[in-house]
Parts: structure tokens; C-alpha cells; sequence
């Protein structure tokens, strides 16, 4: 019997193993954005044929993204009409809809995904049934959360659900409360690309709460991004304990900031509070780590002048290695320490 447990084990493993190695031959293909009509194609069969549920949700989600022709709706319903693999009913459904057509006939197989617990393939679901169905927006905040995975998807069918920027905006509020992270990662990368006052204040409002280090990182990249409406209030905040999590937001808001955020980062190491010498000090260090990561143009214009203006900061930053308390000396030479990084 043991024998037997072992070998059925073994199998499973050889199976997973297989799958895993097919996805990642795949992948390439799968994340290919301007893929021809053949090439399309391929990954269509990939999604009708794997019966490996990773495969199929990677193939489907670039469906999503990358619609076939119109000349292959025929086979994507056939898996409608197939009760055999939910995953593929499901995605099928949803891939005629970005194809551009709306079928009313498909929602009863998205309302069932919507019941799934799987809140990614409940989120493609619910962008495609809004689509359908943009009477019922019951479904809005999982269109929200879309947004982490197709931004285009969830924001043409926000669009169907609501009727303006201010309808849209109530939906993104909701969602930046989220009990969860992923929904409301999704909100403040949805609100960023927003570039609006209204926008940048519920950033702003998110940042004082927050406590996830993923979705804290979202909500400071869009805090720097809207450093028209936002870098005033973040420099106000360097006075914020520094041993709390919303410090820790805003001095990497500063740092994303790059260049743009020197002066007021200045200002904080010069201040006469503490909280507001080491938060300063930790924006620094972040802005040396920006500056340095090979994904700076990001963030920076130009990284040359502004790794010059960073390295403005380290004569302030010596002077408190000198003569500042315990904390503000490990602040101030981890700033250091970061900067010289990038200047190596």
C-alpha cells in the first residue's frame, strides 16, 4: 500500500513538474503585447488544449489582454456551452466580451464565477459582466481590483458601470478601504494614473492608515507622481513618528520623488525636530536606492542632475552623524551609506 501511496505520489509530482515546465516555455509568447494573427493563434490552442489550471489562467488572462479575431468566437463558445472545466467556461466568457461583443447569454456563467473564492478569476469576471450587465454595479469593487491584473479591461468596464470621473471616483474611494490588500493596492495604482486633485487627497488619505509595505509602496509611487497636489502635504508629515508606518510611506513618497523632493529633504535634516531630521534622513536613503535601481528613468528625467542634487544632501547628513542622538546617527549613516552606493 505504501508502495503504491509513493508511486501515485511520485507521479503527482512528475505531473506538476511537467505543467510547470510547459507554463514556462509558454510565457514568453503569453506576455508578448503586439502579437500577429498567428501567434495569437498559438495561444489560443494553448488555452483549448492545457489541462493544467496555471496554463490556462495565464493563456486566458493574455486573451484578455490580447483578443483573438472575431473568426475564432465560434471555439471560445464551444467552451462556454462545455460544463466540463468551469476555469475555461469562465475565461472563455470573459474573452468574447473583450473581443468587443455583448452577449447577454453569457451571465449566468459569470455570475457563477463571481461566487468563486478565487478573487483574481472573480476580478476578470466581474469586469466582463459589468460590460454585460452595467445596470448592476454590486460588482464594482472586483472591477477595482482588475485593475492589478488589466488595467485597460477594468477601466473600459468601470466606464460601462458609471456615468463620470466623479461616479468612478466613489468607486475607487470604497475600494482604497478594502478589507483587502490587493483591492486596495489596486485602488491606489488606479488613483495614480488619475493625475486629479481628488485623487492625490484620497492617496493622501490612504497613506495615514495604511500598514501593508506592498500596498504602502503603491501608495507612496502615486504620491510621487502627483507631487503637483501631493508634496506639500507629504513634507508636512516628515514631523510624523518616525517609528510609524505612515512615516515610512511618506519618506519613500519623497524619495520616489527623486530630485523634485531635495529641497524639502533639505529642510528636514536641518529641522530642529527630531522625527522630522530622521524621516527626512530615511527619504534620502530611499532616493539613493531610486536612483540606483536600474528602472530609474521611472522616476527621473534626467538621473545625473539629480543624483548631483542628492549628493548635495551629504554635508547635513556628516554634520548629524556627528552630533545627533543614537537613532538619528543610524538614519543619517544608512543615508550615507545608500548614497555612496550610488555614487560607486
Amino acid at each position: 500500500m505504501k508502495k503504491h501511496l509513493l508511486l501515485a505520489a511520485l507521479l503527482c509530482a512528475a505531473l506538476s513538474a511537467s505543467a510547470q515546465n510547459s507554463l514556462q516555455s509558454a510565457l514568453p509568447l503569453l506576455q508578448k503585447n503586439n502579437r500577429t494573427a498567428a501567434e495569437n493563434q498559438r495561444v489560443l490552442q494553448i488555452f483549448r488544449s492545457s489541462k493544467d489550471p496555471d496554463t490556462v489562467f495565464a493563456a486566458g488572462a493574455s486573451l484578455v489582454k490580447n483578443p483573438p479575431s472575431k473568426a475564432q468566437e465560434p471555439a471560445l463558445f464551444n467552451l462556454v456551452l462545455k460544463n466540463d472545466d468551469a476555469l475555461k467556461q469562465t475565461f472563455a466568457a470573459v474573452i468574447i466580451t473583450a473581443m468587443g461583443a455583448v452577449y447577454e447569454e453569457l451571465t449566468p456563467v459569470l455570475q457563477n464565477a463571481l461566487q468563486s473564492k478565487d478573487l483574481v478569476l472573480r476580478s476578470y469576471a466581474a469586469g466582463a459582466y459589468g460590460i454585460i450587465n452595467p445596470n448592476d454595479q454590486n460588482y464594482a469593487l472586483d472591477v477595482v481590483r482588475l485593475y492589478a491584473y488589466d488595467p485597460a479591461f477594468a477601466v473600459r468596464s468601470l466606464n460601462v458601470l458609471t456615468d463620470d470621473a466623479k461616479a468612478q471616483l466613489k468607486y475607487l474611494k470604497q475600494a482604497a478601504s478594502s478589507a483587502d490588500d490587493n483591492t486596495r493596492a489596486a485602488a491606489a495604482a488606479w488613483l495614480t494614473s488619475l493625475h486629479s486633485e481628488g485623487a492625490a487627497k484620497q492617496l493622501l488619505k490612504m497613506a495615514k492608515t495604511e500598514t501593508v509595505p506592498s500596498v504602502q509602496s503603491q501608495i507612496a509611487t502615486g504620491l510621487a507622481k502627483n507631487r503637483d497636489y501631493t508634496l506639500a502635504a507629504v513634507a508636512k508629515e516628515l514631523r510624523r513618528d518616525y517609528n510609524s508606518p505612515a512615516a515610512a510611506t511618506y519618506a519613500l513618497a519623497l524619495g520616489f520623488m527623486t530630485g523634485n523632493a531635495v529641497d524639502t529633504v533639505r529642510k528636514g535634516l536641518l529641522s530642529a525636530n527630531k522625527n522630522e531630521r530622521i524621516n527626512a534622513a530615511r527619504a534620502a536613503a530611499y532616493m539613493a536606492g531610486v536612483l540606483s535601481n536600474p528602472d530609474a528613468f521611472t522616476y527621473t528625467s534626467d538621473r545625473a542632475f539629480d543624483t548631483g542634487l542628492l549628493k548635495s544632501l551629504i554635508p547635513q547628513l556628516k554634520v548629524l552623524v556627528q552630533t545627533g542622538d543614537e537613532n538619528t546617527r543610524i538614519y543619517a549613516q544608512n543615508a550615507l551609506t545608500q548614497i555612496e552606493k550610488l555614487m560607486n
